[in-house]
């Protein structure tokens, strides 16, 4: 069950999987055997949005997203209250991206593709629930530094 804790990681790497492999069929199809397959550029396209809304969620799981180093510089009282700030402005962020994701999603929902057939809200879906886990772990990396935890287990 260990495998459990990174399903965010086996997610984003299915996807790249997903998204190299049916390039490269397009690619063989459309050049080799000359076969147009049309399916293969949806596929790809559903791929590569899960891929970078996953991606979304795994930079903020693990702090990995742009960051400026001068506020470690900072005393500490500063640091803390200079990086509560930026938690509250990006959950701020998150939560109105979040919101208008179901919306658009929630618009797309008689939208079709022109060749598979499938709705695009399947496609809209991965804004909201992207959002929803970006805030899940925004929220809590923002409880850990209120309470003075710092990421490697420093104190504020």
């Amino acid at each position: 069950m260990k495998w459990l804790r990174h399903w965010l990681e086996i997610i984003a790497g299915s996807c790249l999987a997903v998204v190299v492999v049916v390039t490269f069929l397009q690619v063989l199809f459309r050049f080799v055997l000359k076969i147009p397959t049309p399916w293969t550029e949806e596929v790809t396209r559903f791929a590569f949005a899960y891929m970078a809304f996953i991606g979304a969620v795994l930079g903020t799981k693990y702090h990995s997203h742009l960051n400026v180093d001068v506020i470690n510089q900072l005393p500490p009282k500063i640091r803390t209250a200079v990086t509560a700030v930026g938690y509250v402005v990006t959950i701020a962020f998150v939560a109105f991206f979040t919101y208008y994701g179901w919306v658009h999603t929630m618009n797309s929902k008689l939208q079709t593709t022109p060749t598979l057939q499938v709705s695009l809200m399947y496609m809209y879906i991965i804004m909201p629930i992207s959002g929803v886990l970006m805030l899940y772990y925004l929220v809590k990396a923002f409880a850990q530094e209120v309470r003075g935890k710092r990421q490697g287990g420093e104190a504020a």
